[in-house]
């Protein structure tokens, strides 16, 4: 029953690499510990699992190290216990949106696509991260943000720790569930510098801001029968914060700011075309279900 469970767990963990497959985690079934080297994470697997927007893409994923600890008797309680090291990422802006998220990959395993056992304990996995530096690369910016000791936990309601089974609410009737997880950090280290720009002083003025202790508290509601993301909604929390610009660094700011609205309004005209559309092929298929003579 163990080699069972683990062959569906560690399908579900190898789908976010590209150069990993289930049968080269090294993962003892007794111990329930392995270590992995060297990792190429899957960007569009990443996207749809974060359900980024359309104006951003994530275009290279690298971890030098990685360990990981499930507790086999405990797997309904417990979370399973991800260790990173060192993470890069990647990103740039698109200013055409690119194609729409997929589906999630916690929903895709061979032959089933219900969110059952193994979407819940691969959804409530425990994540510590050692550093992680992020790459934006923008047409008039590029930016990176660093973060030491990070953590992401799957939380109760009330946003606290407690066992798997109460992080989630289950709505049999409108068939969706809705988790809880958080993102906090020790230290965050963010740099922005200009790359193209019609002000000379714009080029020489680099943005820096760090920052001590802070969180991000993410809802999501999941359709059961797929897994799909219904809708999300993120709470980005700091600590005191005092950041002091000067009357260049202000005028850095609202251009970065102004080569993004432009993109962003294009995702979110994207989106709103494709939910019209999403109502025009549901309201025939009603009209016709109207149409249709009762059974006796």
């Amino acid at each position: 029953m163990a080699g069972i469970i683990k062959k569906q767990i560690l399908k579900h963990l190898s789908r976010f690499t590209k150069n990993l497959s289930p049968d080269k985690i090294n993962l003892s079934t007794l111990k329930g510990e392995g270590q992995l080297s060297n990792l190429e994470l899957d960007e569009e697997v990443l996207q749809n699992m974060l359900d980024l927007p359309t104006w951003l893409a994530v275009t290279r994923v690298y971890c030098n190290k990685a360990a990981i600890r499930i507790q086999w008797t405990k797997l309904k309680t417990s979370p399973i216990c991800l260790f990173l090291d060192k993470v890069e990422v990647e990103m740039r802006t698109c200013e055409e949106p690119r194609p729409p998220n997929g589906p999630s990959p916690i929903a895709i395993t061979a032959g089933q696509s219900e969110y059952g056992f193994a979407e819940k304990v691969v959804e409530g996995m425990s994540v510590v991260i050692n550093s992680i530096t992020i790459k934006v690369q923008a047409r008039a910016f590029h930016a990176s943000f660093e973060l030491w000791q990070l953590q992401g936990n799957s939380l109760n309601p009330k946003w606290q720790r407690s066992d798997l089974r109460y992080t989630r609410i289950t709505d049999p009737k409108r068939g969706e569930v809705l988790t809880f997880k958080e993102i906090n950090w020790q230290s965050l280290r963010i740099e922005a510098d200009a790359m193209e720009s019609g002000e000379q002083d714009l080029g020489s003025t680099p943005l820096r801001l760090i920052t001590n202790q802070g969180r991000i508290r993410i809802a999501l509601k999941r359709r059961v029968k797929d897994c799909n993301v219904l809708a999300s909604k993120l709470l980005f929390i700091l600590d005191d914060l005092l950041w002091v610009l000067t009357d260049s660094q202000l005028k850095a700011v609202i251009h970065y700011a102004k080569s993004l609205s432009e993109a962003m309004e294009k995702s979110a005209q994207q989106r709103k075309s494709m939910a019209a559309e999403s109502l025009q092929v549901r309201t025939p298929r009603t009209a016709n279900t109207a149409r249709q003579p009762g059974r006796l």
